[in-house]
């Protein structure tokens, strides 16, 4: 979709790819938020992880509920991110019902800190689901330019290039979001797949496993 020596303007990119994403019609995307949620389900079925970090879906994304209840079903901890326009940071809280969650920063349901507390700042989840416009199947993401996820994932010491062995991140969409190549820069995290309605796509071979 954009040739990788491009200079994008990325503010009409995400206008343009907000809007291709809202064309799809509700039914369609319930139907295959399904099936991306049993994606992910499968891929953490194998895998031993303790706690999760996912988003609540807001407006046309791809919503994880499906996903939220297995990972509740199977014992695991949910954790959810609250977030803070003052500085664009996060805090990350364990939600264990949906009535923990109110409406907050841009409209997004956002755990309750009264029913929910923070979490410490040492805490690090074993893996993380990132919401996006756009993925490649390389590790490109294009978010919605407010940098949480980036910050987030520097707080944790994770580089943008280079994979610790200690979170996995994985992002979630649907696949008319998959582009040849996200425009990114130096500082923006690169994922180590996504996962779609239709499969999985893994960059880093410790996750294929």
């Amino acid at each position: 979709m954009y040739a990788q020596n491009e200079v994008p303007n990325k503010a009409a990119i995400r206008t343009k790819l907000s809007s291709l994403r809202n064309t799809i019609d509700i039914h369609t995307r319930s139907i295959w938020s399904v099936a991306a949620c049993k994606q992910l389900a499968q891929f953490v079925e194998k895998r031993k992880y303790k706690s999760i970090m996912v988003y609540i879906s807001f407006r046309s994304e791809l919503d994880l509920k499906d996903f939220i209840v297995w990972c509740w079903e199977n014992k695991m901890d949910v954790i959810v991110p609250r977030c803070h326009a003052v500085d664009h940071s996060m805090t990350l809280h364990r939600l264990r019902n949906w009535d923990e969650l109110r409406e907050g920063s841009y409209g997004i349901l956002e755990p309750d800190p009264e029913l929910s507390p923070a979490l410490p700042q040492s805490f690090v989840p074993d893996m993380v689901v990132v919401p996006g416009l756009a993925f490649d199947t390389g590790g490109g993401r294009m978010g919605y330019g407010g940098g949480y996820y980036d910050r987030f994932a520097q707080s944790i010491g994770a580089s943008p290039n280079e994979r610790d062995n200690e979170v996995v991140w994985i992002g979630a969409a649907f696949e008319a979001q998959l582009v040849e190549h996200v425009p990114t820069e130096a500082h923006d995290l690169r994922l180590d797949g996504v996962v779609t309605e239709k499969s999985s796509y893994f960059v880093h071979k410790m996750i294929q496993e």
